[in-house]
């Protein structure tokens, strides 16, 4: 159990993360999602006043499916859990972004969510669940953007990040690779027009979606072909990235069907 135990503490460091290729995955949901998404989990840990209750069944699927599953004192999970209320079990995963040659998106539509420099991690993961809901072929996150790995993105990402396939990338790779794979960049900015009508969404586009106060940087701007927007009344504040977001990638994803 010790080795577990140091294990999971090591992994709140985003360095260990990345070195392991391991992430600790929080909360009953999304360990389940892990576990139904076929993730590599690794192990379970329960608290033990959870563990023989409501977590029964989980716990019984972790080990039917091979996954070691440990019991420890309330206090010693609590002690290692990110969250305030924490549910009782998590389990460490194997997971890491994949590489541009890993997401080329199949010959025929496709529709690439692109993430440049966002950097709140409840939106980075925002993001990502509702690229998967939509019917996005993958997402791709650019440097500069919160870290794919942490806690908060994962929880954000309510287990996508186990079924939607998501790149790490630098911009310039990513110019690169638009062109290799014969996708147009869209950028969504405060002065864009509407998306508009389906035959004006091409066959396969990527949306950039920008960093919270800076936008999109200038190299991606200078190779979107459109810039979009979502309609507001005059008198509205600016919509939160993650929602602007969803909103734009609902209207390019129906369109791309």
């Amino acid at each position: 159990m010790g080795n577990l135990h140091s294990l999971i503490r090591d992994l709140q460091r985003r360095k260990a993360r990345e070195r392991r290729g391991l992430v600790v995955a929080e909360g009953r949901r999304l360990v389940a999602d892990a576990l139904a998404g076929g993730a590599p989990v690794r192990a379970v840990l329960a608290a033990d006043d959870v563990a023989a209750t409501a977590l029964a069944e989980l716990l019984d699927r972790a080990r039917a499916a091979g996954v070691a599953v440990e019991v420890a004192p309330r206090r010693d999970f609590d002690a290692l859990a990110d969250t305030d209320t924490p549910s009782g079990v998590l389990a460490v995963v194997e997971w890491a972004p994949r590489t541009l040659a890993d997401v080329r998106p199949a010959p025929g539509a496709a529709v690439v969510l692109v993430l440049d420099a966002v950097q709140d991690p409840g939106n980075v993961g925002t993001m990502v669940r509702t690229a998967f809901a939509l019917g996005a072929s993958c997402a791709v996150a650019l440097d500069g953007t919160a870290d794919l790995r942490g806690a908060k993105v994962l929880r954000s990402a309510m287990g996508a990040l186990f079924r939607l396939p998501v790149a790490q990338a630098h911009a310039a790779e990513f110019v690169a690779f638009l062109g290799e794979q014969g996708i147009e960049l869209w950028a969504a900015t405060m002065d864009g027009g509407p998306v508009g009508a389906r035959a004006a969404v091409p066959e396969r586009v990527a949306l950039a979606v920008g960093n919270e106060g800076g936008g999109i940087r200038p190299e991606l701007l200078e190779r979107a072909t459109r810039r979009v927007a979502v309609p507001m009344r005059r008198d509205a504040e600016s919509l939160n990235a993650a929602v602007a977001a969803g909103i734009l990638l609902n209207q390019v994803c129906d369109a791309a069907r």
